[in-house]
């Protein structure tokens, strides 16, 4: 402050009369031409006044100062012009912030104060308690008067604030959640409480507190927080500064170091900011707080703490997260553990699943980083992290690395990790690119002959490489794939086997869409049952499912599949939980539940937060597809097969589902070439690709179902009979279907018994739907050789299934070709409880097989027992059933007993 500032802000507007005021100004006008011109006057600090200083020793400052000094008329004068004022009234000096005032204003006030004890003359300054100054003497001085009085002044206690609240807030009713809320936000202190007000209702903040869990306080209120903080001083700021920093960590020792201060002057600062209410023992006393101090300080200074922070708390030995969370908010650091330090505290916070900071770690440590290597690395863990929540930003994370194979930024040995990841998201065009390209340097390295050549030989582009990693990622097929390890020797325990298993080595993603054989199923669900779901996992657990999927073990898929979805929403892992739910709607379209497929595709959809941009999301919209047609809702499948999907989808896995589903669609609305041209891109793809599985694209079939309605029955026929013998004999649900199209292709006397076969298969298989479709055929098939009563039966036993399914356009087609009507109601209006009826197990046997349309001799041959015995036991079931014979047996009786003799 300027000389003489404070003396001249009082005389404003003080209301003196004119003729004194105007010599109180000729006074200091006198006063600052004389410091101008260095003519006379004190020129010491204010500290000296209590150490043998002018007041101290009787000087011009002093009551008996001598009388030739200039300052010392100035100021008898000065005094004397407001005793003249304080003879008829009460004149009151009040200075504030009295650690600020100018030396020269100090001087006047003190020689004022020693000479004003019989007078009307009151002065009250307004001092911080622990403001720390170099010159701090007039605190002695003013000690030393005889009517001086010193008054501490605390920050307001609960009623206090509650009466300030009251005036402040006058219409808003006080309960005490509100003052609990303002009392521990401001601690009392009257400027925080009047800024808080200032903010709007209290009320409405209290409710935004309910709401977000945190106050959102505004600018007054972080502004008040600043004052209280330069008011106690530039140490106390500095050591706010620190505990905003360190927050939780601010013990002492660490503090002072952090703020590079003596302890005694810490200790100090930190009784100051407890005086002002800003803390509560070592910490702020609430989270607004240190939003304030951290928003107030300058960015580059914030950075520099966190920085120094950091270094501090990797010396100390701290965890790494701890220290990372330091050089995260910094952005920068030269040292040589800082990538340690990042890609360590990023499994550490991954272990409580905070994956968004574990990517933040790995982020900065690849800014980071120096070497090529350890880069690659970075960015690969990246990747599979982000498939957590964020599929699309992990894919794109690959195709960011896939540029750096082209731009050669990539060190030969990490290309193996690169095929890897595209191989998790089913991008099979770029695995086989980036494979390609391993194998192609390893080539080339082994002709070179030198110390790289042998590297990259066993390392990367070796079939012992690709081996390694069908091992890691698909370890239920391990023995089956790779054959048995090797004895003896170093290098890859691997020993590669003829053809499946070099199918699989050139070809590794066969094996990620649910390659099956029998002993790979007990491997799988042995897998399922002792595995716990980690990054590591996903692919294996994923894979396993698929190959119970595809080898017919529907309801331990389904198991599987739901078990591994919770557990994916337990870790708050949205990408995982599409995954799986993408897993789950596949099991219940093969066991004929498309409202169940469409209830889970709609939830995987929903958890990818970043729209159709990744593949996996295709994925599960071909899903949906193929659901919403199964239900009629043809308008819902064309909405979503008009919305864009990335161009990526049709080098995936991915792209194959939605081609076939959107072949299916064409099928439905009678667009056949379309269809045609769709199905056979499929297969196509797949043979290219080495993923011709009939389990999961029966491609052959859709195609076949084309060429029917195009009257192309031979080719149809032929095409089938392929996909039947490509069959695995433990997939019942695809040669159920293979042999119901099958059936229509051939027609005649041999449509009969296929189609009695694709009924038993399905049934066996668990699929409703491709049951009901089956068995609407067998009427078919009944009703061209003249049994009415057969066709009857199937026909209502399709309707009732298709009914339970959802499937109106299968409903639509029996109603069109049967007579419903004549059917009668009690099955489907006054359904039987089966557990109710009790029936004895040679009824149920009985009863079950006259279900599936077995007449009274068919079930006495396969049962072994007399027609006779069928007709009672018959009669007793329908009995219990309360039914009145054969065509209202509940269809559910069919799925009640295993296949029997």
């Amino acid at each position: 402050m300027e000389p003489l500032g404070v003396l001249r802000q009082l005389l404003l507007g003080a209301g003196l009369p004119t003729e004194v005021e105007r010599e109180l100004h000729r006074l200091l006008a006198e006063e600052a031409a004389a410091a101008a011109y260095g003519l006379e006057g004190y020129s010491g600090s204010v500290g000296s006044l209590g150490q043998g200083g002018p007041l101290a020793t009787g000087g011009p400052l002093g009551p008996g100062g001598s009388p030739t000094s200039g300052r010392a008329v100035r100021m008898r004068k000065f005094c004397a012009a407001l005793h003249t004022v304080a003879r008829d009234r009460l004149v009151v000096i009040g200075v504030d912030d009295l650690q600020h005032i100018d030396n020269e204003s100090l001087e006047y006030l003190l020689h004022i104060a020693g000479n004003s004890r019989s007078t009307r003359l009151l002065l009250a300054f307004g001092d911080v308690l622990y403001y720390r100054q170099q010159d701090a003497g007039y605190r002695t001085e003013f000690l030393r008067q005889p009517n001086f009085e010193r008054i501490r002044v605390d920050c307001l206690d609960r009623s206090g604030t509650a009466q300030l609240l009251a005036h402040l807030q006058p219409d808003t009713p006080m309960s005490e959640e509100l003052l609990d809320y303002v009392y521990a936000l401001t601690g009392g202190n009257p400027l925080l409480v009047r800024a808080l007000h200032e903010e709007g209702p209290i009320a409405d903040h209290l409710a935004e507190q309910k709401e977000s869990g945190d106050p959102l306080v505004g600018e007054s209120f972080a502004h008040a927080v600043l004052i209280c903080l330069e008011r106690s001083g530039p140490m106390a700021g500095k050591v706010a500064d620190g505990l905003a920093v360190l927050d939780d960590l601010a013990a002492h020792d660490l503090l002072t170091e952090l703020c590079e201060l003596p302890h005694a002057v810490a200790t100090k600062a930190m009784r100051a900011l407890r005086a002002a209410r800003v803390i509560v023992d070592n910490r702020f006393r609430h989270p607004a707080v240190r939003r304030g101090v951290l928003d107030g300080m300058a960015p580059e200074h914030r950075r520099h703490l966190h920085h120094r922070a950091a270094e501090l708390l990797h010396r100390q030995g701290a965890t790494a997260a701890t220290a990372a969370a330091h050089l995260l908010a910094a952005g920068h650091s030269d040292e040589e553990w800082a990538v340690t330090v990042l890609r360590d505290a990023a499994e550490e916070v991954l272990a409580d699943d905070v994956d968004d900071l574990a990517v933040d770690f790995l982020d900065l440590a690849y800014r980071l980083c120096g070497d090529p290597v350890q880069r690659i690395e970075i960015r690969v863990r990246t990747a599979v992290i982000l498939r957590r929540n964020h599929p699309s930003a992990a894919e794109k994370v690959a195709e960011g690395l896939l540029r750096a194979i082209h731009a050669g930024e990539v060190p030969t040995r990490q290309l193996m990790a690169i095929v890897d990841l595209f191989l998790v998201h089913r991008r099979v065009e770029e695995a086989f690119e980036v494979m390609t390209k391993a194998r192609t340097l390893a080539y080339e390295a082994a002709r070179a002959g030198g110390a790289e050549g042998a590297a990259v030989d066993t390392r990367v582009g070796s079939d012992s490489a690709l081996a390694q990693l069908v091992e890691a990622r698909y370890p239920w097929a391990e023995g089956g794939v790779l054959g048995p390890p090797k004895v003896g020797g170093g290098g890859s325990s691997v020993v590669l086997t003829p053809n499946l298993e070099r199918s699989v080595l050139d070809q590794p993603w066969s094996l990620s869409l649910g390659l099956n054989r029998d002993d790979y199923v007990i491997a799988a669900e042995e897998l399922l049952r002792h595995t716990v779901l980690t990054d590591a996992t996903l692919e294996p657990i994923a894979s396993a499912i698929k190959c119970l999927l595809f080898s017919g073990n529907t309801q331990k898929a389904g198991f599987w599949s739901e078990s591994f979805l919770e557990s994916a929403e337990r870790h708050g892992a949205d990408g995982w939980s599409a995954l799986f739910a993408g897993l789950r709607a596949e099991v219940a379209f093969a066991q004929g539940n498309p409202g169940c497929a469409q209830k889970y595709t709609q939830a995987g959809i929903a958890r990818i937060v970043e729209g159709t941009d990744s593949v996996l999301v295709s994925g599960l919209i071909s899903l949906q597809v193929m659901a919403q047609i199964a239900l009629g809702d043809i308008e819902g499948s064309a909405r979503r097969l008009n919305q864009p999907v990335p161009s990526a989808v049709y080098g995936s896995a991915y792209g194959l589902v939605y081609r076939r589903a959107r072949g299916h669609h064409h099928l439905a609305i009678n667009r056949l070439d379309a269809a045609l041209e769709d199905f056979v891109a499929v297969g196509e793809q797949a043979r290219r690709w080495g993923a011709d599985q009939p389990a999961w694209l029966p491609w052959r079939g859709d195609v076949a179902e084309v060429l029917l309605r195009l009257g192309e029955r031979k080719e149809a026929e032929r095409l089938v009979m392929e996909q039947i013998a490509r069959v695995g004999g433990n997939n019942l649900r695809t040669r159920g279907i293979s042999h119901r199209i099958l059936g229509a292709a051939v027609g005649g006397d041999e449509r009969l018994p296929l189609l009695t076969r694709a009924v038993a298969q399905l049934r066996l298989a668990g699929d409703r739907l491709e049951l009901a479709r089956a068995m609407c055929d067998l009427g078919d098939a009944h009703k061209q050789l003249g049994d009415c009563d057969q066709a009857a039966m199937a026909a209502r036993r399709a309707w009732e299934l298709a009914t339970e399914c959802g499937a109106q356009p299968l409903r639509a087609r029996i109603d069109q070709e049967h007579d419903v009507n004549s059917w009668g109601t009690t099955a489907w209006n006054a359904p039987v409880d089966i557990r109710d009826a009790k029936l004895s197990d040679s009824e149920k046997k009985v009863a079950a097989l006259a279900a599936r349309g077995y007449t009274n001799r068919d079930i006495s041959s396969r049962l072994y027992v007399t027609v006779s015995t069928v007709e009672q036991h018959l009669t007793r079931a329908y009995r219990k059933l309360n039914i009145g014979g054969r065509q209202q047996l509940p269809i559910d009786l069919q799925f009640e007993v295993d296949e029997v003799a």
